[in-house]
């Protein structure tokens, strides 16, 4: 695993060979911590995680000038 430290959201996780658990990026920790710590929110808090990830999106498809083709959703 690795951390790419892109969205900003922290949470703790422990990775494969660490000695103790250290703050890792959301999109970063395994899929078993996401949802344990889903698990816990609320729905408003559900809302805000939603929308910090879709902007975090948008800033990657920004800085890498990705959009998406018209003819590729069909």
């Amino acid at each position: 695993m690795k951390r790419r430290n892109i969205s900003g959201i922290f949470i703790f996780d422990q990775f494969e060979g660490e000695e103790k658990r250290q703050p890792t990026c959301f999109e970063d920790c395994t899929e078993e911590t996401q949802d344990k710590w889903l698990d816990t929110l609320e729905t408003e808090a559900l809302k805000n995680l939603s929308k910090q990830l879709a902007e975090t999106l948008i800033g990657v498809a920004d800085f890498a000038g990705i959009t998406r083709n018209e003819d590729e959703t069909n």
